[in-house]
């Protein structure tokens, strides 16, 4: 009974437009996605090419949770995600996935190499393409995570005299922070500088004050920016 649930939810968020986009035999039986269904996904670059598309380099597990509330969680399926296209990609044979509706997603967790749980929510308010991740949650403020990848190719040019651009492909990560109040849920964006922090948490300005004293000696990075929400989510 367990399996048909999930593979209920996992065919509740697939929907038909997905499926044509797709090429090959995109079926789908009563017992879940069938092996060697959906679109073939090659997750490792081609020799020289900096960077990458997908979150991980392998198929990794994690489970999603749908607008209802329901979690899809079973040991047959692996995840990726793409950052150029914004797609979770779902596997049955880590070969071939199926890129899941946002329409239909609540949330969604994947391990890294280190099993280090990373969150991602569907938040149409900062980007309609695009997973955010979670970088800190609590009953005051959400941090998030919006990274945007643009693939960039090789431009290396050499009349002789001197030269430019480079000799590899690359795909380049551009991330970008927003944070969510409760009282006020419109997200704003955030620079990693020291004033446009202190700004964006106004309204805890004794606390904000106190951390940058305590950590006065820190790089204000993402690290510190997580630090800082956890500490005033406190």
């Amino acid at each position: 009974m367990k399996i048909k649930h999930i593979a209920a939810l996992v065919l509740f968020m697939i929907t038909c437009d997905v499926l044509k986009a797709q090429t090959g035999t995109n079926s789908i039986s009563s017992t879940g996605i069938m092996s060697g269904t959906g679109m073939a996904y090659n997750l490792v670059n081609n020799e020289g090419t900096k960077g990458s598309r997908y979150l991980f380099d392998t198929w990794v597990k994690g489970y999603v949770t749908d607008n209802k509330g329901n979690t899809v969680n079973s040991e047959n399926y692996t995840f990726n995600y793409d950052k150029i296209g914004g797609a979770l990609l779902l596997s049955q044979d880590k070969q071939t996935a199926i890129a899941v509706d946002k329409e239909h997603v609540k949330n969604f967790v994947v391990y890294n190499k280190e099993d280090k749980a990373m969150a991602f929510e569907y938040v149409p308010a900062i980007d309609a393409t695009h997973y955010c991740e979670v970088l800190a949650t609590g009953s005051k403020y959400k941090i998030y995570k919006l990274t945007k990848t643009r693939f960039i190719k090789a431009d290396y040019k050499n009349d002789g005299i001197s030269s430019s651009g480079n000799k590899y492909d690359e795909y380049v990560d551009e991330p970008a922070y927003y944070v969510v109040d409760a009282k006020t849920p419109a997200p704003q964006k955030i620079s990693l500088k020291n004033k446009a922090i202190k700004q964006v948490f106004a309204t805890d300005a004794d606390k904000v004050k106190a951390f940058f004293t305590e950590h006065k000696d820190d790089n204000i990075d993402e690290a510190f920016l997580v630090a800082l929400g956890n500490y005033l989510n406190q």
